[in-house]
């Protein structure tokens, strides 16, 4: 049923009500290989509508994947009971004007019009291109290719409204090698794009490998402070992983270590963090967000220096400034709350092999794991890690199963060196980063 029939039963059964109704349709296509060979292909669609109602600073939300008349009147007249009894938040607002957007979303047409047989055949080869790359790999483990179309719509009471279509599409990979002597190991890749062609098949299969057997035969490390390399990819994990420091929603409920200091110093001169949602060919790029606000490009840290958040409605509301587009739902059946957009680290200049020699020794982060127990609101972590010692740009040993423990706000005080190899993993991209000095704990 199309939207504006919907607002004609919430309409009705919800007078005296400000509302809003975001309807989600979503087409998944998943791809399976293992060992070069094709294992499964499964198919899913998500399809439903949400509901909030407002009246007197009081929010109710519900959903629904029945969208009969009958079941959309049913779910509005219960909200109808429901939100009168809910607490009032003075936050608890709709975006009330149409603002042009910045943005487009991203269709991939081409991509979608390629056979599933083709695709199948695409990542088969990638496999197998990934186990014939070096004499070392002797296979993958399982590869999962995704493919999601989907049309978001919405409108609300205030005369917002807008509907868009787009493609997403994400690869997770890994790989096993095996050296002369017998030390086994594996490593895994991500990649998403909103082209197919984006997903670089390539790039990412040379990264895989690099990683693999950069790592092979590790040594003992002696627990020491040390140069630290950040592979693009590892410091994109840790971006991640702490971005909720510059949440809007966690700055009104005192929950981010950056509180009150908007304008001050809080990184090296050389760290500029942007959330960019109008970002050409973005993973988050979208002409509006979940709650019918334009994304926006905006930066976070710039130069060192603290420059704002990003905002949801309702957070913008409580900290009295303008919501960014960041307001942002990971189906139907979740309201709107502050996330990123396309997060990203600015980069500067120098590839992965030039920034091994800006150091005498450092130490090469890989992969971090234990990412889910770092503590996202005061930014310490404390990590397993893996990668290799270099000297003079030359690797001199593999290692394994060290820790590197911190705080993220002291690590982007201490970064030296940002390289210009940025790429993007989802929405969240980095380029290789040099920190001046971390202690490695090792045996």
């Amino acid at each position: 049923m199309e939207l504006r029939k919907l607002e004609e039963i919430v309409r009705e059964t919800a007078k005296g009500f400000e509302y809003e109704l975001f309807l989600l349709r979503r087409e998944n296509l998943k791809i399976s290989t293992e060992n070069g060979n094709f294992e499964k292909i499964t198919t899913a669609e998500d399809y439903g509508l949400s509901v909030r109602l407002l009246k007197d600073n009081r929010m109710g939300f519900s959903y629904t994947t029945d969208l009969s008349p009958e079941a959309v009147k049913k779910l509005v007249s219960d909200l109808v009971e429901i939100t009168p009894l809910l607490p009032p938040d003075g936050g608890n607002k709709f975006f009330d004007r149409k603002v042009e957007p910045k943005a487009t979303s991203p269709y991939d047409g081409e991509g979608l019009s390629i056979p599933v047989e083709g695709k199948i055949e695409m990542f088969v080869s990638f496999e197998r291109s990934v186990i014939d790359s070096h004499p070392y790999v002797v296979g993958t483990r399982e590869t999962t290719f995704s493919e999601v179309e989907y049309t978001v719509s919405l409108l609300n009471s205030f005369g917002v409204e807008y509907s868009y279509r787009g493609t997403a599409y994400s690869l997770i990979s890994s790989a096993l090698a095996e050296s002369p002597k017998g030390d086994r190991n594996i490593t895994w890749g991500y990649r998403a794009a909103r082209y197919l062609k984006d997903l670089n098949l390539e790039n990412f299969k040379e990264e895989l490998v690099q990683k693999l057997v950069d790592t092979l035969d590790p040594q003992p490390f002696e627990s020491r402070t040390i140069p630290v390399l950040f592979h693009r990819e590892a410091f994109a994990a840790l971006l991640e992983t702490f971005a909720e420091i510059f949440s809007g929603e966690n700055l009104v409920k005192n929950k981010t270590p950056l509180a009150g200091k908007l304008g001050e110093v809080i990184a090296s001169e050389v760290v500029s963090l942007i959330d960019d949602g109008t970002l050409e060919r973005g993973f988050a790029t979208h002409p509006y967000d979940d709650e019918g606000v334009p994304q926006s490009s905006k930066p976070l840290v710039e130069n060192g220096v603290l420059k704002g958040f990003y905002h949801s409605v309702w957070s913008a509301a409580k900290a009295g400034v303008e919501p960014t587009g960041n307001g942002f739902r990971s189906s139907f059946t979740s309201p709107p709350s502050a996330g990123i957009s396309n997060l990203y680290l600015k980069p500067l200049s120098g590839n992965f092999g030039e920034l091994l020699q800006s150091a005498e020794e450092v130490f090469v982060v890989y992969d971090l794991m234990g990412l889910h127990t770092a503590d996202s609101i005061s930014g310490d972590f404390s990590l397993g890690a893996s990668g290799a010692l270099y000297r003079n740009g030359r690797r001199v040993a593999a290692v394994r199963g060290v820790t590197i423990a911190g705080n993220f706000l002291n690590l982007l005080r201490d970064i030296n060196v940002v390289g210009g190899d940025l790429q993007f993993y989802g929405n969240v991209g980095s380029p290789s980063v040099l920190v001046k000095n971390i202690t490695i704990g090792g045996k």
